[in-house]
């Protein structure tokens, strides 16, 4: 039973910022792993683009509007 309590509770870390720390404990698979984050770290770059992309968008457009209007 303790090591589903510790199963549960490192997979409710593994999204957090503990994330590393779940690894420690085993000595193989750490290619496993590093694909996993990479794959994370590309999501949550394309996020961050689609995300700025559609905000200097606006930006641009309200600017071109203020000038427009003034």
């Amino acid at each position: 039973m303790a090591s589903r309590k510790e199963g549960t509770g490192s997979t409710a870390t593994s999204s957090g910022s503990a994330g590393g720390a779940v690894g420690k404990g085993k000595g193989k698979g750490g290619s496993g792993d590093s694909a996993v984050k990479q794959v994370q770290i590309n999501t949550y770059c394309q996020n961050i683009k689609e995300f700025t992309a559609q905000n200097l968008g606006k930006l641009f457009m309200a600017q071109a509007l203020q000038e427009y209007n003034n």
